[in-house]
């Protein structure tokens, strides 16, 4: 019956037994027709089969409705209402009665169901229901001979070119679930096929008999039917029928006939779709390469287009995998239909032709289809290769390379991408096959920015072609031309590519002929220097420091180490040596060739992940274990004098200027001998020796006054600084006896009075312990002694590194069995460790915190040894520094428990028990406990499930209003903002059943604003969903400078919840009232200054700026030059020194703040309504000073009144200033701005003669007494 389809069948073995009640649950209700006719005969059904005591079962519904349906259908008086309802109750009931008596009562219910449909009043709804019945009988037959489902698979062929679209449909389902049984069958699944095809065959004849006679057509609808049908089933016809259809859609393809064309298509879309399905491979190309010779002729859609880029793409590679040589004859064929589409502007259609392209290169493309095309380019091929004509990769290579011709300029963007595509598949053949699309590519470097703005994509195309071919072949193609004349004509935009692009290189390319060319170049420099050509000069001197910056790329998995680096070592040696400039790329590509050859060793080529490019795959794919370990052992031969060279350029360096230096000393001393490190080691420490003595000889000279012919004291501390920086550079090849001597050198001079050697002392521990754990197993007494020891004495500069021995040592006591010991060391530097969150130094504030967190995790995370249970002990430790004697102890342990309930949600719980104590500490007079105290409290908000929110609300909002003092003003804000934090987690309704009724307005307050800022968010959807997007954003770090802030920005809450994203924005306005009242403040120290330029960093979500990025780094400075804008600026604010807006009128004096405004300004309300107003005022100011209110006065005569004509310039002219009413919601206002817009002209004449500032004075005069006159 109509209306009920496959879907309630599938949904039958969940219902109840009892059919009846499923349908009248179903159908009762609803007032279609057919619906209630099936409802009452199943209700009929149902009470007959009660009142002959029959059970309700599936088997006898099917009995009642096979009599009932055999009785009616052979009355000719019976209406078709009845008829319909009984064949949809045995659609309904046959999957839920047994196959066996199904197929025994099987040739009974064929005969009846086929008279029933082959009836004349046969409604849709009872045909579609008959199909159903009859493709059940077919699927249950469990049959052996085509004879015994022939006439069953017959009928429903009969259908499927029925006129009902309903009939239709149901046959090709019934037709596609009938070859799918036949599947594994081939005794039934062949003759089905031939059914169909046999089917097709005789309307495609009927429909060309009526073509050909110039008749009506006949029987063209009838194949477009049978088209749909083939498309659900012809992926289960047998391959002998499916090669006979793939031809005659061959035939119809010819005929260009869109209908037709669409449907040949799905076809083919539905059978490539399969990989494994079986298909003749010359068959389904020939169709293929029909569609691709007919999309620039035809095709006209880009819907066609689109579909017809994707079948290419599915079904070439299906092509390819079951016949390969047939596929890539074929390849230039379809790759010249794909650029056809690339000519037209269909966006989506664009982009499938252009994955189609790189897809079928990454397929088709191999090596045994390239070779060919290199053996005809070969010299000495034979003549007969070389006649013939061009091989099908270079015709590819030829419609690849016309994709760079003007016509496509719209999708260079897509084309650099196929390009760069063809390149890495080619490798090293394609300095030969696209040769002359490097050399396009090159000449498109010439266009202008202004009508080229894909220069970036070219730039990463061309470094494809660069990283396929190797800088050898490349450079032979697009040389740098060093040798011009004028440096100008040089290609020196290549070395930005060749230096980010080149891996796999050899490097003794790279010394004969680009550090080979250096020499030439700085000859040609000197020349110029001497003919005074200054600037010249400079640049050649530039493209030399462009070579060497090249040598870190040719570092980079280089080809030839063991054969090319014993040549290398002595200019290398001789540039460190001679050139500091070069140091920083010397050391870092001496660093890169270490490390890159020590990886392969440890882990093997598998240290590559799957995101890297295909040169990258290339290059590691030639370094085995044996390549890397003889071009370790041809590096550890030269290590000797190059660390000679590095120890003797490192003591010569600047202060500050040897890092890279020592990083390269450091891997030279991984690889090295024991015998190379510690000869250098020992003549290191004779020299730190012999310093450490003359500088205590200048310490008692200058105690005893004797100071003559005495080295200085600063040059002997910044001498033994550098040995010490040396000595521990040698750390990765030291013994432990030598770590030991190291250690006992740097003992002195932690006691050091020097803050210089004191920072150095405690950095060269720090590094001992984090690369050797068994120093500080060994002498772990004496470390503890020591560090307790020097404490007194420790410089405020080496406090940072004094952390992180701390640290390590924490780590070694934390493991070991004793708790009791373990408790006493961990709380002795803890204190230290919680102290130092309050230093002044902003890397020592971060680095205890960091401490902080990572002890936590070191004493509970599982995985690295810890428990639940020593995470809460070390929680406790901190918290018992509430209980300090100072403030300053007491705020620093508070904010300790904050950062580490930050960290561990497990702590949250923990940390509410703290809470009385923290709402105690708040009675105390002193900001500093204050502070702390409420930033722990915004962090146990933020950070706290909404339930254990309600359970110490009442706690939470009493101890945040009761306590009472003259800093309660001070903290004013931070209060309110806590509530609203509150607010939002637990809803204003928790909170306002907790709130004491004296600061119930408070609240209110709070409401207000939240219902007015959500108003303003609604009225512009557009501006909202536009900031959701642009401020949603993950979990923020951890900001202790935003925490414990005396004041609290509005909305900044949302940088510490867990998961939720930031929607609320400050406007520029409040935003620039902050930093002007921050600026107004006084100073406390320099440092503050300072924190600027921290903060900026600091706004990058944690990431470095990368200073060689240069869109980063002017994105950088271009905000750096708006934080240092002048604060007297015209532009801005006046401020006053509480950092309050002053409004001033230019014609009156200054006026003296009102009684009221102060009174104004104590209410939060009034505070807000003020600042709206002066929102206002600073609008008009703004716009009069700029120059947005255009006056005319520029036109005013010094001698006369009226305006006066002045050359150069317009003539006067009657103007009316732009007036804010026009814009109102109000009527009355609008209508009252026309007005006087409509006077302009009127008064023109009357106040000729008058300059523009004296009309408009003189209407408001005029409309004055016009006012008055009315009154009276």
């Amino acid at each position: 019956m109509e209306g009920i389809d496959v879907e309630v069948l599938n949904h039958m073995d969940d219902e109840p037994e009892d059919l009846c009640t499923w349908i009248l649950n179903k159908y009762s209700n609803s007032s279609r027709e057919d619906h209630q006719h099936l409802c009452a005969v199943i209700g009929a059904m149902s009470q007959e089969l009660k009142d002959h005591n029959f059970p309700l079962s599936p088997v006898a519904y099917f009995g009642a409705t096979i009599s009932s349906l055999e009785r009616l259908s052979s009355d000719p008086s019976t209406s078709n209402h009845a008829v319909e309802a009984l064949v949809t109750i045995l659609s309904m009931i046959m999957p839920r009665v047994s196959a066996g008596l199904i197929r025994k009562k099987g040739q009974m219910l064929s005969e009846l169901v086929f008279r029933v449909l082959r009836s004349k009043g046969s409604s849709p709804a009872a045909t579609t229901s008959g199909l159903k019945c009859v493709s059940h009988l077919l699927m249950v037959r469990d049959s052996v001979e085509w004879t015994d489902v022939c006439e069953l698979y017959g009928f429903l062929l009969n259908f499927i070119t029925d006129s009902h679209p309903k009939v239709r449909r149901q046959s090709h389902l019934c037709v596609r679930d009938a070859l799918q049984n036949f599947q594994g069958k081939p005794y039934l699944r062949g003759p089905a096929s031939e059914g169909i095809t046999n089917v097709f065959e005789r309307f495609l004849l009927l429909a060309g008999g009526s073509s050909a006679t110039g008749g009506e057509p006949k029987g063209a609808q009838e194949v477009l039917y049978v088209l749909d049908t083939l498309k659900e089933c012809l992926v289960y016809v047998s391959q002998k029928y499916k090669t006979t259809i793939l031809k005659y859609f061959k035939t119809l393809l010819e005929l260009h006939q869109p209908l037709v064309s669409r449907r040949v298509t799905d076809n083919l879309n539905a059978l490539c779709l399969y990989p494994e399905l079986e298909v003749s491979p010359e068959p389904l190309l020939d169709l293929l390469c029909s569609l691709a010779l007919s999309v620039s002729t035809n095709e006209t859609s880009g819907d066609g287009m689109t579909f017809t880029a994707r079948l290419l793409d599915v079904g070439m590679k299906k092509v390819f995998a079951l016949n390969r040589q047939s596929c890539i004859s074929k390849l230039p064929i379809v790759f010249s239909a794909l650029k056809d589409i690339l000519a037209f502007e269909y966006e989506e259609a664009l982009f499938a032709a252009a994955e189609t392209m790189k897809s079928l290169i990454k397929t088709c493309i191999d090596e045994d289809l390239v070779q060919p095309g290199i053996d005809r380019t070969l010299v000495g091929a034979s003549p007969e290769t070389r006649m013939s004509g061009p091989t099908v990769i270079e015709k590819v290579c030829a419609t690849v390379g016309s994709l760079l011709d003007y016509q496509y300029s719209s999708v260079w963007d897509l084309t650099f991408q196929i390009v760069s595509l063809m390149f890495d598949k080619l490798g090293v053949y394609s300095s030969t096959l696209l040769s002359g699309i490097l050399r396009s590519l090159a000449e498109m470097q010439k266009l202008s920015d202004e009508h080229f703005p894909y220069r970036k994509q070219l730039h990463e195309c061309i470094g494809s072609a660069l990283a396929a071919m190797g800088p050898e072949r490349f450079l032979i193609l697009l040389p740098l031309n060093l040798e011009a004349e004028d440096i100008s004509e040089a290609n020196v935009w290549l070395f930005p590519i060749l230096k980010q692009y080149t891996v796999g290189a050899r490097l003794r390319f790279y010394i004969e002929s680009l550090l080979g060319a250096t020499g030439r170049i700085k000859q040609k420099s000197r020349k110029l220097e001497q003919e005074g050509k200054i600037f010249s000069s400079r640049n050649v001197d530039a493209v030399v420091y462009s070579l060497w910056s090249l040598f870190p790329s040719f570092c980079n998995y280089p080809l030839d180490t063991a054969e090319s680096f014993k040549d290398l070592e002595k200019v290398l040696c001789n540039a460190l040596s001679e050139e500091p400039d070069l140091h920083g790329i010397i050391c870092s590509s001496l660093c890169i060739l270490i490390q890159q050859n020590k990886l392969i060793v440890e882990a093997g080529s598998d240290v590559v992940d799957d995101e890297v490019s295909t040169s990258i795959r290339r290059a590691v794919a030639y370094y085995t274990h044996d390549v890397a370990s003889e071009n370790l052992n041809v590096l550890r031969s030269s290590a000797r004098n190059i660390m000679s060279v590095l120890s003797k350029v490192f003591l010569k360096s600047s202060a500050g200027s040897g890092g890279s230096l020592q990083k390269a000393i450091g891997q030279f001393a991984s690889i090295s001998e024991e015998a190379v490190v510690s000869r250098i080691f020992k003549s290191t420490m004779q020299k730190l020796l012999k310093v450490t003595q003359d500088a205590s000889k200048v310490v008692n000279a200058q105690n005893s006054m004797k100071i003559d012919n005495m080295p200085s004291g600063n040059s002997l501390s910044l001498t033994r600084a550098q040995l010490l920086d040396l000595a521990v550079s040698l750390l990765p090849g030291l013994g432990l006896k030598e770590i030991e001597v190291l250690f006992l050198a740097v003992v002195p001079a932690l006691k050091a009075a020097d803050g210089v050697i004191q920072k150095k002392a405690y950095k060269v521990l720090s590094v001992i312990f984090q690369n050797r754990n068994d120093l500080i197993s060994v002498k772990l007494e004496d470390l503890l002694k020591l560090m307790i020891e020097v404490l007194p004495s420790c410089h405020f500069s080496a406090k940072h590194h004094r952390l992180d021995c701390l640290y390590y040592l924490i780590l070694t006591v934390s493991k070991e069995d004793s708790k009791h010991r373990k408790g006493e060391i961990i709380s002795s530097f803890l204190t230290e460790i919680i102290l130092a969150l309050k230093e002044a130094n902003k890397k020592t504030r971060n680095r205890a915190y960091e401490i902080l967190v990572q002890v936590g995790h070191a004493c509970g995370d599982e995985d690295k040894g810890g428990k639940k249970e020593n995470l809460l002990q070390f929680f406790n430790m901190v918290a018992g520094g509430m209980a300090g004697d100072t403030p300053h102890m007491i705020s620093a342990a508070v904010k300790g428990l904050a950062r580490l309930a930050y960290e561990f949600s497990d702590l949250v719980s923990t940390a509410f028990i703290v809470l009385p104590s923290a709402f105690l500490l708040l009675q105390r007079k002193n900001r500093e406990i204050i502070k702390a105290n409420l930033g722990l409290v915004k962090v146990l908000i933020a950070k706290a499930h909404a339930e254990s929110l309600q359970a110490h609300l009442r706690s939470l909002v009493e101890g945040l209003l009761k306590w009472q003092d003259e800093t309660k003003n001070h903290f004013k804000a931070k209060v309110k903002h806590l509530l609203e934090m509150l607010v939002k987690r637990c809803g204003i309704d928790a909170v306002k059943a907790v709130m004491p009724e004296e600061h119930m307005k408070l609240l209110t307050n709070i409401r207000k604003i939240k219902e007015r800022r959500e108003r303003k968010l609604s009225s512009n959807s557009e501006t909202r969903s536009h900031d959701s997007k642009a401020t949603t954003s993950r979990l923020s770090k951890w900001n202790h400078t935003k925490i414990f802030s005396d004041t609290d920005e509005e909305a900044s809450d949302s940088e510490y919840m867990d998961g939720e994203s930031v929607s609320g924005r400050r406007s520029k306005l409040s935003s620039m009232i902050k930093s002007r009242a921050s600026l107004s403040r006084p100073k406390r120290s320099g440092r503050s200054v300072k924190s600027l330029s921290e903060d900026l960093l600091d706004q990058f979500e944690g990431e470095p700026l990368d200073l060689l990025d240069q869109l980063k780094t002017r994105s950088a400075l271009h905000s750096a030059r708006q934080r240092k804008m002048k604060p007297d600026s015209d532009d801005e604010p006046e401020m006053d020194p509480l950092g309050r807006i002053l409004i001033r009128e230019e014609t009156k004096p200054k006026k003296e703040k009102t009684s009221e405004h102060e009174s104004d300004e104590k209410n939060e309300v009034g505070s807000f309504a003020s600042a709206k107003s002066s929102r206002k005022a600073l609008k008009r100011k703004k716009t009069a000073e700029s120059g947005w209110t255009y006056t005319g006065s520029e036109y005013a005569s010094k001698k006369a009144r009226g305006d006066v004509k002045k050359s150069g310039k317009l003539e006067p002219y009657a103007y009316w200033p732009l007036d804010r009413k026009m814009v109102s919601r109000r009527p009355e206002h609008r209508a009252v701005a026309r007005r006087g817009m409509a006077r302009v002209v009127k008064l023109s004449k009357k106040l000729e003669g008058k300059s523009a500032s004296s009309v408009l004075s003189d209407f408001k005069k005029d409309h004055h007494k016009v006012g008055k006159r009315k009154n009276r």
